[in-house]
This record gives structure tokens, C-alpha cells and sequence, in this order.
């Protein structure tokens, strides 16, 4: 898919803005894993798609080794951080249009891998709160925060803003593409 499509497509999507990278520009920190583990959202260890059930800093970075792009998607949106219902609404308005977007990118034959903002919210709530497997296996979806990638540096990389004043928030999507041989 040729670059000015894939920025087409983004924009009738919703998204402030869009960028492609090489893949291997993405900067991987393992120490980042720690802010999972200090479970300020809730969610470690209660779902699949969060450590320790996605896997370790080392498997998730295997994993995006494997591609050659990484287009990265970004709504910026008035919000304060401190409201936590509007962050969660623009957080899910956001990941909604990313799922929409990777959907309809798959239909058009473009496979890869993807990650929101946030944990995966396919179920209201993960079945490895009670033991059993995944419900939707195809739509599980770790956060960029769970392959401990600095978002910052991705953004700087991408020329995009990270930090967006005053009563704005940004969050962003990737979809890794272009998977490399052998």
C-alpha cells in the first residue's frame, strides 16, 4: 500500500495524525515494564493482552521484529489527565476507529501486527478473570506500553507531538506491516 493511501485512509478515519517509520526505529526499554507492574490501570495480570499473560519485554520486541513498518496513528483531543471518564472517552473513541481502520486494512489483504492505547477491551471483561481461554484470540490487542516501547521516542522519530499542552491528551495506535522473510 503506497504512503499517500495509507495517510488517506487515516485521515477519513479521524485521526489527527498519521506517520510510517521504519520499524526497527522503535525504541524498546524493558525498565518501562515497571509501570504495568505498578498497576495504575488495573489491569495487570487480569488480562490477556497485559504483563505478565502478553509475555516478557524480550517476546514482545521479538514480535515487532518481524516487520519492516510501523505506521503509527494519533488523536489528539481536549481532555484534562485528570478526568479520568473523558480520558477513557477519548481512549475508546480512539481505538475504536484504530480497530476499524486495522479491519479494514486486513480486508485489503494488508496483514500485521497491531497495538492500541490502553488494554485490550474486546470482552467487557478478559476471560483470564476466570481461567478460560480468550474469547476472540484474532482481536486481542496489546498496548503499546505492554511491549515496553517509548511512545515519546516514537512520536520524536515520527515528527509528531507527544506532549500537547495544556488541557489536550494524545494517544496513539501502531500497526506494524510488512512482515520481513525468513
Amino acid at each position: 500500500m503506497q504512503k499517500e493511501e495509507m495517510e488517506s485512509l487515516a485521515r477519513e478515519a479521524g485521526f489527527t495524525n498519521t506517520a510510517v517509520i521504519p520499524a526497527d526505529q522503535l525504541v524498546f526499554d524493558p525498565s518501562l515494564r515497571k509501570y504495568c507492574e505498578d498497576n495504575l490501570c488495573g489491569n495487570y495480570g487480569k488480562n490477556y493482552s497485559c504483563p505478565p499473560e502478553c509475555g516478557t519485554p524480550e517476546e514482545m520486541k521479538a514480535r515487532t521484529e518481524q516487520y519492516r513498518l510501523a505506521w503509527i496513528f494519533q488523536t489528539i483531543a481536549e481532555a484534562d489527565w485528570k478526568d479520568a471518564a473523558a480520558l477513557k472517552a477519548v481512549r475508546d473513541g480512539h481505538n475504536a476507529r484504530s480497530r476499524r481502520l486495522i479491519g479494514e486494512l486486513r480486508k485489503r489483504g494488508e496483514e500485521g501486527l497491531a497495538m492500541l492505547a490502553g488494554p485490550c477491551s474486546a470482552c467487557e471483561v478478559c476471560a483470564s478473570a476466570g481461567g478460560s481461554p480468550c474469547n476472540f484470540p484474532e482481536e486481542q490487542v496489546s498496548c503499546i506500553s505492554a511491549y515496553c516501547m517509548s511512545a515519546e521516542k516514537m512520536a520524536d522519530t515520527a515528527g509528531i507531538p507527544y506532549w500537547c499542552g495544556e488541557g489536550r491528551v494524545a494517544f496513539f495506535s501502531l500497526y506494524l506491516m510488512e512482515r520481513k522473510e525468513g
